[in-house]
């Protein structure tokens, strides 16, 4: 009986010792550096992140990822305290930069904003916006600013168009839904589903202003103490948009799924929505020094600092170019 017992433990024992295998994972799982990105959207803007997280892009990179699905103004206070490593919200962190915030945009999704001006059905105009709500997600964010890029070049006064601040981006359609407010700035693909729906599209923000949309912004002191951290986070992403770009039915197959919100027609729009986001996503997501200086100026009408910054204090795409010149 003893010596069945004893080989009953031993068995037992044996049972418990990994394999190799199991070992060897174990230990690659426990070398994973955590990464946190704050994203502000489900477009197609913030779409790459989840596929590098879903393909295991960020893994092999040595990363684990932990996607935050958080206000665009939270982005800031989140990376200062140390919550998230990385927002997405570009229009917010130059925002901040300017009011003296140690923060940079990294990466630069687009070039072109994909907002539009969308209003009830009722507004047939901009000049009809007077007196009326708009439905933004922050003060400080992009949308805000085109806005009011779009109203300043049809000679609208700002004054006389109420501002709200709603939050997430996924809040705004609902409101405009509602009736809460009476118009907003709609990313694709909410912008398809409106104007099925018989919302009207007043004006497209890049035909007025052309900016950093998406991409990624962190703080000065992860790029100064953890620059491996940006590198690798960059070339996650940029495997991620050279997926989309050479495998369309992969691509398109992932629009369909529940990251974006098509509503009940998902095989009639996923296809637009593929054709639009590659209109915008950059090759090697950087900006020229020119554009950088515009959005600081636009940015500085509101923030009004004592003097304009230059853009290395506002901008740092060298790991960016770093990456897309690896990856050629």
């Amino acid at each position: 009986m003893k010596c069945k017992t004893l080989l009953l433990l031993s068995l037992v024992a044996l049972a418990l010792i990994p394999s190799p295998e199991d070992a060897g994972a174990a230990e690659k799982s426990a070398k994973l550096t955590t990464v946190r990105i704050g994203y502000v959207s489900r477009s197609i803007l913030d779409m790459p992140f989840i596929i590098a997280r879903d393909r295991g892009y960020f893994r092999e990179e040595g990363l684990e990822p932990e996607l935050i699905f958080i206000k665009a103004a939270q982005t800031i206070p989140a990376m200062l305290a140390g919550g998230i490593d990385f927002g997405t919200a570009t229009g917010t962190a130059i925002t901040a930069a300017l009011s003296g915030i140690d923060v940079r945009v990294v990466f630069a999704m687009s070039d072109k904003p994909s907002f539009d001006l969308i209003a009830l059905p009722s507004i047939t105009n901009l000049q009809q916006m007077r007196g009326k709500k708009l439905g933004i997600t922050a003060f400080g964010a992009l949308a805000e600013t085109l806005a009011r890029e779009i109203f300043l070049a049809n000679k609208l006064p700002q004054e006389q168009v109420t501002f709200i601040p709603l939050g997430t981006s996924d809040v705004l359609y609902v409101a405009l839904k509602a009736g809460t407010i009476d118009a907003t700035m709609l990313q694709i693909p909410q912008t398809f589903l409106a104007i099925d729906e018989g919302f009207r599209k007043l004006a497209s923000g890049a035909d007025f202003y052309r900016a950093v949309q998406g991409g990624l912004t962190t703080t000065k002191a992860i790029t100064s103490e953890r620059p491996e951290l940006v590198t690798k986070t960059i070339r996650a992403t940029q495997r991620a948009l050279r997926l989309i770009r050479n495998d369309k039915k992969f691509a398109i197959e992932f629009i369909r799924g529940p990251y974006l919100d098509l509503g009940k027609d998902r095989d009639r729009h996923a296809d637009r929505v593929y054709d639009a986001a590659l209109q915008y996503y950059l090759q090697t997501g950087t900006v020229d020094e020119k554009l950088q200086r515009e959005m600081i100026a636009v940015a500085a009408q509101r923030v009004k600092p004592k003097e304009l910054p230059p853009p290395e204090r506002v901008f740092d795409f060298s790991f960016a170019q770093k990456v897309a010149d690896t990856m050629k």
